[in-house]
């Protein structure tokens, strides 16, 4: 949430990777968690939060054609960028500019790199900016995998009428890394059937829900993007803190 000096403040991350019954890999957790909370408030200096513009009303007809500030989101990018030195700071990742993608983006590109872990099996992220309103690197465009898919577009309008505030965006942003990060994210597709699983959360289209668990549990004939967890390196030893 905002509070009133426009400085945004994140909800708690859980990653939840599945082997942080090993001490040292809950330790590593709560490092990368602290340090991205510090390389965002260096990062986003400058870039003031703001409340939900209509926590208890409709939008105006009015503001669904209008961007007013599409300035202030770049602190998508910067929670993404916080994210990114968090896990090269602990020596979780690399980065290089060697960007692929499966199809064209539904966004006009401005710049993008990779985020590589170093855990075997782990997926890697694509952090992007694209262009929104009048300018041209406020959005954000998050991939997984090489080459990559889209797995996120931040903020998913930009529009007035679609703001929520930044907490609300960051938390977004969290959502994606924290799922990518614990091996904790999974996209299956047939043809036109996409499952997709965000930690707890899951989505799908074109398929019904009983099915969706059936596909869950047994992905035989699907095409699956997944990953281990970042925290966990070759054969299941933890990388030093």
């Amino acid at each position: 949430m905002s509070g009133s000096s426009g400085r945004v403040v994140a909800r708690p991350i859980h990653l939840k990777a599945p082997d942080l019954v090993h001490h040292t890999v809950g330790v590593i957790e709560e490092q990368l968690l602290e340090m991205v909370e510090r390389e965002f408030a260096r990062l986003s200096r400058g870039l003031g939060g703001w409340p939900d513009p209509h926590p208890d009303r409709r939008p105006h007809d009015s503001e669904y054609s209008r961007v007013t500030d599409a300035k202030r989101y770049r602190i998508v990018g910067a929670r993404a960028d916080a994210w990114a030195a968090a896990a090269v700071g602990l020596g979780l990742a690399v980065t290089h500019d060697r960007v692929e993608w499966v199809d064209p983006t539904p966004t006009h590109l401005n710049r993008s790199y990779v985020l590589a872990p170093k855990a075997v099996g782990a997926l890697p992220l694509v952090i992007a900016r694209h262009h929104l309103g009048d300018c041209d690197d406020a959005g954000l465009t998050l991939g997984a995998g090489s080459p990559a898919i889209v797995i996120d577009v931040v903020p998913d309008c930009g529009c007035d009428a679609c703001d929520s505030g930044s907490a609300d965006l960051v938390e977004v942003v969290d959502r994606s890394f924290a799922a990518v990060v614990s091996g904790r994210y999974r996209r299956l597709s047939k043809r036109d059937q996409v499952i997709t699983v965000v930690g707890d959360s899951r989505s799908s289209s074109n398929i019904d829900r009983r099915r969706a668990d059936a596909v869950l549990a047994r992905p035989q004939g699907w095409a699956e993007l997944t990953g281990t967890s970042w925290l966990i390196p070759t054969r299941g030893a933890p990388f030093e803190p």
